[in-house]
């Protein structure tokens, strides 16, 4: 499963109630300013999460200061299980997203259990296949795609080793 915009607002607003602009400046430093999303785009998301009952959007004390979003007990229990419901069928790209998601915005003990996650799913994608002398353009990115998965999974066992900079704070 993919990881939406909105589920990753949700885990952002788990760490703490934000603004758009705050939530849109998360995301790029968390992801790569190359996959910024514009602050359209956020509180277009924003709107979905409130109608859905996980987030609410409060008004600024001041007359012109902008809306904060807060999650709903809704949006916490939605976040959580979200962020920890790691699928088995899940590509590099989602599980580098979930990391880096958790490492920016999660405690330590959800942290490593999505990186436990992440290597259990990577694990039940192990490769069954032997090396060939001779081989296809689909065996060939095959065992391209192996050898992501060990290198991914070689990354993740040593990130959970690792201090956080949200932990040393």
């Amino acid at each position: 499963m993919t990881a939406t915009l909105g589920d990753i607002l949700l885990v952002f607003l788990a760490d703490w109630p934000a603004t758009a602009y705050e939530l849109q400046q998360r995301h790029a430093t968390t992801f790569g300013a190359e996959r910024a999303v514009d602050v359209t785009r956020v509180m277009a998301a924003l709107s979905r999460q409130e109608k859905l009952g996980y987030v609410e959007l409060r008004k600024g004390a001041a007359r012109k200061s902008p809306r904060t979003c807060a999650l709903t007990e809704a949006g916490q229990l939605r976040q959580r299980a979200w962020i920890l419901d790691v699928p088995d069928e899940l590509s590099g790209a989602e599980i580098l997203d979930r990391v880096l998601l958790a490492m920016a915005a999660t405690d330590r003990p959800t942290f490593e259990a999505v990186v436990e996650q992440c290597l259990t799913a990577l694990d039940a994608q192990l490769p069954r296949r032997r090396h060939r002398a001779v081989v296809s353009a689909p065996y060939a990115l095959a065992e391209y795609e192996d050898v992501v998965a060990a290198s991914t999974r070689k990354w993740l066992r040593e990130l959970v080793g690792r201090r956080r900079e949200r932990d040393a704070a």
